[in-house]
Parts: C-alpha cells; sequence; structure tokens
C-alpha cells in the first residue's frame, strides 16, 4: 500500500525515530485474511514452523498442506518419465518451475506470496444461498466471480506475451532466456527470464483456475444427510473443465444460480459457520487430501466437504482437467499470436529441459574425404534444424559450434609433400551462418594425405584445446576414413594422452562418424570414443553421413552433462515460537535469529537469503575446514516472513542454488505490536454520595489485527482515597473479573475517583493496559467537576475544537488542557483559546524541548451558565493529531494558584510544583511524543482522561490529584513510561474563599 506524505514536514514522514513502532504498524496487513499470505508461497519444505492452517488447495507441503497445487500441476502436466517434451507436457526442470519443487516455490504458488489478499487470484467470496435474506445477491456473486475470472485473463495474456522475449529478431531461441538450470523467482512484479515470465503468467492463471474447483461446489455435492444451509450448500456435481474459465476468451461469463464458491473473512475467522452467514471458504474448501502426482488420485481428505461423498476426487479431477483445457489453451494462443512455426518452438522453449550442448566437428580433409565432406555440408541445415526445434522430433538446444580440420604432417610418401597437422576454420559460434559459410570452406580445402594414417590426434587435441563452457554436454564429432598416427611423430601425441586431455574437461566426449570402409579406422576411432564417453555412428548404414550427423547430434543433446552440475546442499533453521502464542514470535521474542548451513563436496564460496518480508540480515560467511558453510539469520519486523537460501559451491561451475533435498526455505511469523484495548465502565459516577455500595460493571474490549486477541485480566482497582473503609469489594485483581462493588462516598473536597486497570493480550503475547476511571462528587464545599468533555482531532487544520460545554451555574472556573503533536526538532504551541464569550489566558506551556509538541493550560472565568459553548484553540504548525479536554469546576476559585511546566526527551513525566493553599487539587495537560501508551499516574493521583492516538502513536492526557491537605511541594505526573519525549504543564485548581 502506497501513502503518500503531507507536504508539510510531519512526522508521518519521519518514521524511522528512535523507539518509534509506527512504521511497522502502519505497514501491517489490517486485515486476518493476508496472516498466511507469504507462508503459502508454494515451499515444499517440511521444516516449516508453525502457523495457522491455511485453507484451498494448497502450495506447501506442511501446516496441515500436502503441496496440492504442485500435486495437481504435476498429474496434470508433468511428462512421462524419460519422455521428451513434444509440448504437451513439462519435463521435469520444467515442471518444477511451474509446479514448485523442494525448496522453491513455483508459478502456480505465487498467487499466495503476493496476491493472498486478493479474493480475485482465488476466486473467493463470490457466495451465493438461493435462500431470501442472503446477505449477497445473486447478481453481487456473479459480479465477484467476473473479476475473478478477467483477473485469470490478463494473467493468462500475460504469460503468452511474455513468450515472444524466448526468440530474437530471426526466429531464433535465445538460450538464456530459456534457461532454467537455476529456479526462476516468482513474485513481487519483477521480470525475469522469458521462460519464468511465460510460465508465471501461465501459473498464476492455473491457480485460481485450480482454487475454483476448491473454492466453489462447481465438482461437488452437499451432504445427503443434513438440510442445505450455508454450512451445507448445494453441491453441483460438475466435471472440469468449466465454461466459466475460458481464460482465452472474453466478455461475461454466465453461472448456475447455485453456483456458489466461499467467503473469507481471515485466518482467524475462517469458520463453519462463520459469524457473516455467508457460506464460509471453511464449508466449501476440499483441500489438505493426498494427491498422487503421478495419477491424481486423492485420498485421506480431511476437510467436511472434501470428507462428503467423493467430493475431494472429483475437485482433484476437476482440477487437473482445468489444468490441461488451460495448457491448451495457452498453447494455441501462442501459435495464434507468433505463428506456427514460431510459436511451436515457443512451446517447446517453455515446457522442455532444453540441453546445453558444445560440439566441435573435427573433421579429415584429406583428398579422399571429399564426397564425405559435401555430403557434411549438404547436412548442414538439417543438422541446426535439429538443434533449433525445426527437426523430428522436435528439439531445442542451447548450441555452439566449432570447426577444425586436420591434415597430416607426418607423411613421408615421395611427391607427397606434408601438409599442416590441424587448424581452427571455427571458433564457437551460435548463428546460423556463421556455421553454415565455415563447414562450406571445407571443400576447398581438400587434398593432400597420401598415405592411409593421418594426424586424428591433432584434430581431437585442438579441438580439446576450445574454451568450453562450464556445465555443458561437451562433445568432439570427428569424421575421417582412415586412422591416427599413434604416436604423432611431429606432435609426441598419444592416443592415451589425447584421451586424458579430453577427460580432464568434464570430459569432451569423442563422437567419430566412421567414413569408409577401413577397419583399422573403425578400430581406432572407436578406442577414442570408448575412452572418453562417446559412441561411433555409422555413415555406411542408412541416412549415410547426414543421417549419422543427425544421429550424433541426438545422442549429445541426450548426454548429461559433464562434471558437478548440482548446487550445495542448503538447510535454513529458524526456531519455532510456543504453541500457547499460536506460533507468533512476540516483542520480547524479536528479532529472531537463526542459522543457514551449506553443504558441498567442492566446497561453498556463498550463501545468499532472501526474506519476503524483506527483514532478513545476514551474518558474516564462516568456512570451516572442509569447505562447509554457515552465517547467521536475525529477522526482524512483523508480518510473515519466508527466508529462502541458495548457496554457490566451489566448483568450476559455480553451481548456485539449492540441491534437491534442501531444506532451503523456512517460514515465521512475528507481531510485536500490542493490541488496541479499551475499557469502560458502569456507571462512571456514583450519585448521590450517600456511602452505599454500589455495582459496577466493566466492558473490556481487545483487538488485534494480525495474531488475533487472546483475553484480558483485570490487574488493578485503586482509589485516590484510602481504602480503609473497604471501599473497594468484590473484584477479583489478576482475573477476567467485570463486575465490584465501590462505596459512593469521598472525603475530600475533591472528590473520589476509583481505577480500574485492565491487561489485554493477542495471541502473540504482546499486551497493553487500559484504564476506566469511576468518580464520586466531593464532599459538600470542596472543589468539583460540574462538567467535562474531551476532543481528539486527527490532522488538524489551524485548530482544535472542543464539543459543546454546557454549565449547571456561573461562577464556574474553566480549564482548557490542549496537547498536540508537532514537528521533529521544532517548536509547537497553541497561539490563543477562544470560546463561551469567555477570555481566555495561558495558565502553564509546556513546549521547551524542541521535537516534542506542546501541553498547554488555559484558564477563563465564567460568571454566567454556559450552553453549547464551543472552544477552540488555535495551533501554530498545523497537519497534527493533538487532543482538548474542557473542565468546568465547582467551588473553585476564579483562576489557577501555582503552575509548573517540564518536558524531556527521555524519562517519566513528571513535574514539582509548590501549592499555595490547603485543599488545593493539581490538574495537569500532558503529551508523549513518542508512543501511543498508557501512563501510569503517581500514587494519590490518577488520569483524568487518556487519549491513546495508535495512527501516530501519540498520548494526549489530563491527569488530577486528589486535594491536598496542606500547602507545599509535590512531585505530580507519571511513573511510567520512562524511555518516551514528553511534556507535562500543571496548574493549582484552588478552593473558592
Amino acid at each position: 500500500m502506497a501513502m503518500t506524505p503531507f507536504a508539510h514536514d510531519s512526522k508521518e514522514r519521519h518514521e524511522d525515530k528512535p523507539g518509534s513502532a509506527r512504521g511497522s504498524r502502519r505497514r501491517r496487513r489490517t486485515a486476518a485474511a493476508a496472516v498466511l499470505a507469504l507462508l503459502v508461497a508454494g515451499l515444499y519444505a517440511p521444516q516449516i514452523v508453525n502457523a495457522p492452517p491455511a485453507n484451498a488447495f494448497g502450495t506447501i507441503n506442511g501446516l496441515g498442506q500436502r503441496a496440492e497445487h504442485e500435486r495437481v500441476t504435476r498429474a496434470a502436466l508433468a511428462c512421462a518419465p524419460g519422455v521428451k517434451s513434444d509440448g504437451s507436457c513439462f519435463e521435469p526442470r520444467s515442471i518444477d518451475q511451474l509446479a514448485g519443487h523442494s525448496g522453491t516455490f513455483g508459478a502456480v504458488g505465487a498467487p499466495d506470496l503476493d496476491e493472498s489478499g486478493d479474493p480475485n487470484a482465488h476466486c473467493d467470496d463470490a457466495d451465493f444461498l438461493n435462500v431470501p435474506g442472503y446477505p449477497q445477491s445473486r447478481a453481487a456473486a456473479t459480479a465477484q466471480l467476473q473479476g475473478c475470472v478477467d483477473h485469470l485473463r490478463q494473467r493468462f495474456t500475460q504469460g503468452v506475451s511474455a513468450a515472444a522475449g524466448l526468440l530474437d529478431s530471426s526466429g531464433e531461441l535465445i538460450p538464456g532466456e530459456a534457461d532454467v538450470s537455476f529456479d526462476c523467482t516468482f513474485g513481487g512484479g519483477v521480470s525475469g527470464r522469458a521462460k519464468c515470465n511465460a510460465i508465471e503468467g501461465l501459473g498464476r492463471a492455473l491457480h485460481g483456475a485450480q482454487d475454483f474447483y476448491s473454492h466453489s461446489n462447481w465438482a461437488d455435492q452437499s451432504d445427503p444427510t443434513k438440510p442445505i444451509s450455508v454450512t451445507n450448500p448445494p453441491g453441483l456435481n460438475l466435471p472440469g473443465p468449466s465454461p466459466i474459465l475460458d481464460l482465452a476468451g472474453s466478455g461475461p461469463i454466465s453461472v448456475p444460480t447455485d453456483l456458489t464458491t466461499g467467503f473469507y473473512a481471515g485466518i482467524f475467522s475462517d469458520n463453519c459457520p462463520g459469524k457473516s452467514g455467508r457460506i464460509t471458504h471453511a464449508c466449501l474448501n476440499k483441500d489438505k487430501a493426498l494427491i498422487d502426482p503421478t495419477t491424481g488420485t486423492a485420498t485421506d481428505p480431511r476437510t467436511p466437504r472434501g470428507q462428503v461423498l467423493d467430493n475431494e476426487q472429483k475437485a482433484v479431477s476437476g482440477a487437473i482437467a482445468e489444468t490441461q483445457r488451460q495448457w491448451a489453451d495457452f498453447r494455441n494462443a501462442i501459435i495464434s499470436q507468433y505463428g506456427s512455426d514460431n510459436g511451436q518452438r515457443m512451446i517447446l522453449a517453455i515446457t522442455q529441459d532444453i540441453p546445453k550442448v558444445d560440439v566441435v566437428f573435427a573433421i579429415d580433409t584429406t583428398g579422399s574425404m571429399s564426397p564425405y565432406i559435401a555430403s557434411a555440408v549438404s547436412a548442414a541445415n538439417s543438422i541446426l534444424d535439429d538443434l533449433s526445434g525445426r527437426g523430428t522430433p522436435a528439439r531445442l538446444t542451447d548450441y555452439r559450434i566449432g570447426l577444425v580440420d586436420y591434415k597430416d604432417v607426418d607423411s613421408t610418401i615421395p611427391g607427397c609433400p606434408p601438409d599442416y597437422d590441424a587448424v581452427i576454420d571455427l571458433n564457437f559460434a551460435t548463428k546460423r551462418t556463421d556455421v553454415i559459410n565455415a563447414l562450406g570452406t571445407l571443400p576447398g580445402k581438400v587434398g593432400g594425405g597420401c598415405d592411409i594414417p593421418e594426424d586424428v590426434l591433432s584434430g581431437v587435441n585442438t579441438a580439446v584445446g576450445f574454451p568450453w563452457r562450464p556445465g555443458v554436454s561437451k562433445a568432439i564429432i570427428v569424421m575421417g576414413d582412415a586412422p591416427g598416427h599413434d604416436p604423432e611423430a611431429h606432435s609426441g601425441l598419444t592416443s592415451a594422452s589425447v584421451m586424458a586431455a579430453a577427460n580432464a574437461v568434464d570430459p569432451a566426449s569423442v563422437y567419430p562418424i566412421l567414413v569408409g570402409f577401413d577397419p583399422s579406422a573403425t578400430s581406432f576411432m572407436t578406442q577414442l570414443a570408448t575412452g572418453t564417453g562417446g559412441q561411433t555412428f555409422d555413415s555406411n548404414a542408412p541416412g549415410g553421413v547426414g543421417g549419422a550427423l543427425i544421429d550424433a547430434i541426438t545422442a549429445i543433446a541426450s548426454a548429461p552433462p559433464g562434471g558437478d552440475t548440482t548446487p550445495p546442499t542448503v538447510t535454513v533453521n529458524l526456531p519455532t515460537a510456543p504453541d500457547s502464542q499460536s506460533g507468533v514470535f512476540n516483542a520480547s521474542q524479536a528479532p529472531v535469529t537463526g542459522t543457514v548451513t551449506a553443504t558441498d563436496a567442492s566446497g561453498v564460496s556463498a550463501i545468499d537469503c532472501t526474506d519476503s518480508g524483506g527483514a532478513v540480515t545476514e551474518g558474516p560467511l564462516t568456512i570451516d575446514a572442509s569447505g562447509n558453510a554457515s552465517r547467521t539469520l536475525t529477522v526482524t519486523g512483523d508480518g510473515q516472513h519466508i527466508v529462502q537460501c541458495g548457496a554457490t559451491d566451489g566448483s568450476a561451475t559455480k553451481n548456485t542454488g539449492a540441491a534437491d533435498g534442501s531444506d532451503s526455505a523456512a517460514a515465521l511469523e512475528i507481531d510485536t505490536t500490542a493490541p488496541t484495548v479499551g475499557c469502560s465502565v458502569v456507571p462512571t459516577e456514583l450519585t448521590p454520595a450517600d456511602g452505599g455500595l454500589v455495582t459496577v460493571d466493566a466492558n473490556v474490549m481487545v483487538g488485534d489485527a494480525f495474531s488475533g486477541p487472546a483475553g484480558f485480566t483485570l490487574t488493578a482497582v485503586t482509589s485516590s482515597e484510602p481504602n480503609n473503609d473497604n471501599s473497594i469489594q468484590g473484584f477479583d485483581v489478576g482475573t477476567a473479573d467485570t463486575e465490584g462493588q465501590l462505596r459512593a462516598e469521598s472525603t475530600s473536597a475533591a472528590g473520589r475517583v476509583y481505577t480500574l486497570t485492565y491487561q489485554g493480550a493477542d495471541a502473540a503475547g504482546n499486551t497493553a493496559t487500559c484504564q476506566a476511571t469511576v468518580t464520586v462528587p466531593p464532599k459538600p464545599g470542596g472543589i468539583g467537576v460540574d462538567t467535562m468533555v474531551n476532543t481528539t482531532i486527527d490532522k488538524s487544520t489551524g485548530q482544535l475544537a472542543s464539543a459543546p460545554v454546557s454549565t449547571s451555574a456561573g461562577n464556574e472556573l474553566l480549564l482548557a488542557f490542549v496537547s498536540s503533536d508537532g514537528p521533529d526538532g521544532k517548536t509547537q504551541q497553541v497561539t490563543k483559546v477562544t470560546g463561551g464569550g469567555l477570555t481566555w489566558s495561558l495558565a502553564a506551556r509546556a513546549n521547551g524541548t524542541k521535537g516534542t509538541g506542546t501541553a498547554e493550560v488555559w484558564q477563563a472565568h465564567a460568571t454566567a451558565p454556559l450552553a453549547n459553548a464551543v472552544v477552540t484553540a488555535s495551533i501554530k504548525t498545523t497537519g497534527y493529531d493533538g487532543a482538548i479536554t474542557v473542565v468546568a469546576y465547582t467551588g473553585a476559585a476564579p483562576s489557577v494558584g501555582a503552575s509548573a511546566t517540564a518536558g524531556a526527551k527521555t524519562g517519566a513525566a513528571s513535574v514539582k510544583l509548590t501549592t499555595t493553599a490547603a485543599g488545593s487539587q493539581i490538574w495537569a495537560a500532558g503529551h508523549d511524543w513518542t508512543h501511543a501508551a498508557a501512563q501510569t499516574a503517581l500514587p494519590g493521583q490518577s488520569l483524568v482522561e487518556q487519549n491513546l492516538d495508535t495512527r501516530v502513536g501519540d498520548t494526549y492526557w489530563v491527569e488530577q490529584s486528589a486535594a491536598i491537605p496542606t500547602a507545599g511541594p509535590v512531585t505530580f505526573g507519571s511513573s511510567a513510561p520512562t524511555t518516551d519525549r514528553w511534556e507535562l504543564a500543571a496548574v493549582e485548581v484552588r478552593a473558592a474563599g
């Protein structure tokens, strides 16, 4: 959610001030539906920590889920083992990207990463029951489902458009755009490789389409043993695919009257039945079953709707059929948009695990090779077509081709002068024209070679020296009709030394094309092939030289790459919050620290981690004597965090990622924000003050948008006067007691104030307090309160206006207690107070510490009663929150006596004031600039009003003392909090006469 800051230098633009929790509070999700947003990110990792269970087809293997999205997608679209994709299915690494696999999240799981709160991404909230008074109409439910279909259509189109990036302007594959040797990263709107982008659009569309079968009653049936209701809606019992999910189409959808999806109110509110009177997510979901990723068979259903009849299997079967239909439509859309030739190869690029091959042709160009070279040149386009996805069967390769030709420098036959041994005709190239042109030069080079042995070893050895890519299949295709010199007189090369050199580069395997009929040539070439892991191909077979070359290319492309191609095994270890806290860490337990380790036979050179919450700090990399590595992880910030790590090994290929079987991801939740706690009492005043016990009832509300509320406790019931008359009875402190008796009697001129203090908690264990007061009027002749109004203002435009003030008599002292937020590093103040036709004057102002706002007391004397008078305080710097409390006193002198002010950037808020008369009361306005934190009054003093401004994190309060028997010095204020910026302005209210 983006925020637009105000133009003035507001604290809303400075949320990183010391001690402030505003930034995290303002950014945290306020809807309970977002609680599992990041946990369901497709992490197939069994160590994921405790968290509330997710509903609908899941994307993780844990928290009650069984990677249902992954398994449905694999059952629908994975190629059978060993089968090369023709575009209808996905090969292993490609299905890993679409469906997800160990330690990663797939494209089909991406919506649970960053669209968890969007019902359109999951086809939620289109609920309807055809009974009178249902909370949502059929039209509204259909409109909601239309929004889902339109959203999925957009994702579908996004994937089709992304496929364009797979081919260059010549229609040739761009290998790097189709590389999935390292995993795609989905989520956050970050563009990646073209294949990843195309798969992401498809996967996001598939996610919602699959959710439709888990979230709706399209494929299922109602429980025949129960009546139709919001907990048992009718089932349509229809197969997939559904005509509603025509994602390649456009326009409005048409739905059956009884179609419903589930209303999702949030993780902590998704129950069956829910409180909304609607058909909930929990009442319809068919998830948590064990799905066979090959057959799609669903067993062990664990949701109520999934356990009815064969609902679970119907939902899974429908989702599989829908997934297959969507992929067929996706393919058709690509071909329609890009044409048959390019479109088909785009589809192959999306579905095939494109092998990387480096091939060097080493060709004998002595005189007898002329017809064979001509055949090789003629076959060049067919070879390149085969590498480029235009052959049969169609397959794509990420290829580079080099060319060497060799002759015979060691010839000693008279009349046949020595020639060169081997030369490079083409360094590694990828352009078709470069390869064709280089091969086309060979016929003009044919000649020489009067004896039978040739410099085959020089030709192969020259090829071995090419700059091979690490981690690819390396092949030397040798074509010659004669054996080689062994050893070569001029170079000293032997078969053994050349094979050793070839094997030293992972290896570079030799694939001879046998031409001619010389048994010694066949024997020599076969030895090279066998010694390097290659294979021979006979050009005398049907197909000739061209066929043999195609067969060799096929074998090379199918060969596993040489060398170390496996990234390290990565393990993330993060602690688990106590079950008693719903698996959520609280403020006292944050930040959360853990470790990540990586092991690899070739050593580990780096570990890198990401956090979906954006708040993981990595400690220094430590590498032990075995080359294995570790580092600490520190996770901060409210919300859900998925920490995912990869490592780079120490091999020449620098493999990066996490090996299959790694526990490379872990999830946790942090909630450091205290709950919202409010309390009130009935009655608030005990009249008449006849000394009797009066029953008082408290109402306590605890709210928390993240981990959820977890109850409250009565922590104290206090009196501003000594409790020697058993004035407090029946309240059980330490429990959730809300009822007791208080005595309606006061022994002082100030009256008595009872204070009830409650502590509320959230599920994570964070706490906050609230206070409610019950007053007893002062004894006759003492100082009393005729009326009091309290008003808070958000972002004032220059004035803090009170609620209307009405008094019951004349000759009363009025005090306006004004507290206001202000700019950091600058001074805030009240410029004037008006209202009621009275003359107002400043009694006390606390704003001496810059950057703490202001707390002020203004006074006036009313000779006549007031009726609905609005008192207005004008503020110097506008745009800040504040509060104004106006109090009218009976039995008080017409003006205040002594006053005192103080303020500081830390410490408890208190002042020292010396009263001038016996029986006086001290009243004060206070402001905490740092936090919305409850104040704790000093003994004998009480909070009259306390405004916790959670919007910007301020507290504005009014505090009073009981009547002070004798004049003299008094310490007045709060004992806590002790670390915040504050101001306090106190005045003496004297008794009349």
